[in-house]
């Protein structure tokens, strides 16, 4: 049983290790692209009225950030604020949490490849995004969330502890009259 506990609390630990790191790192792209869809017009018609504000290597950069529409990073905000959801619910040891982020992430993975040129899609966050999502349904499922069962690490009332065991042997009954 102590060893069951051991791993259940390891697993617990690092559960809550990756939540803390994907909340951070899917806080920080929410930001941005909110920022970015909220600000994207006054961007445009700052950039068109002075193109030689940033040097020339940035400048074909900012250009091709400026040409996605605005929607796609509005889109991209609301996905990254399901995601967040979802790691609020994983926190809280819900599966529901599990599907939402995956699903989230999945669509934040896909939307790219759909609307976007195939230069903007970057590979390494393709598989950095998989191998997260991986690791939370390998602990997920560890941890007893995904397929049903509850796990416990409280002992129950049938389960006797040590010091149950001593106190009761030691302590005289409450219910003698004097």
């Amino acid at each position: 049983m102590e060893i069951e506990e051991l791993k259940y609390k390891a697993n617990i630990k690092s559960l809550h290790i990756l939540l803390v790191l994907s909340f951070i790192n899917t806080g920080l792209y929410l930001i941005s692209e909110l920022f970015s869809g909220l600000c994207l017009p006054w961007m445009q018609e700052y950039y068109a009225s002075n193109p030689s504000m940033l040097p020339e290597e940035y400048s074909q950069l900012v250009q091709r950030s400026l040409q996605i529409p605005q929607w796609y990073y509005l889109l991209s905000a609301l996905l990254d604020a399901a995601s967040v959801v979802g790691l609020v619910l994983m926190w809280r040891l819900r599966k529901n949490g599990f599907h939402c982020y995956t699903l989230a992430k999945l669509l934040l993975m896909i939307l790219p490849l759909l609307f976007l040129d195939r230069s903007y899609i970057g590979i390494g966050n393709i598989m950095l995004g998989a191998l997260v999502i991986a690791y939370y349904f390998f602990l997920m499922r560890a941890l007893g969330l995904l397929s049903g069962e509850r796990v416990t690490i409280l002992p129950t009332k049938e389960e006797p502890t040590e010091n149950n065991e001593s106190n009761d042997e030691d302590t005289p009954s409450q219910d003698t009259d004097e």
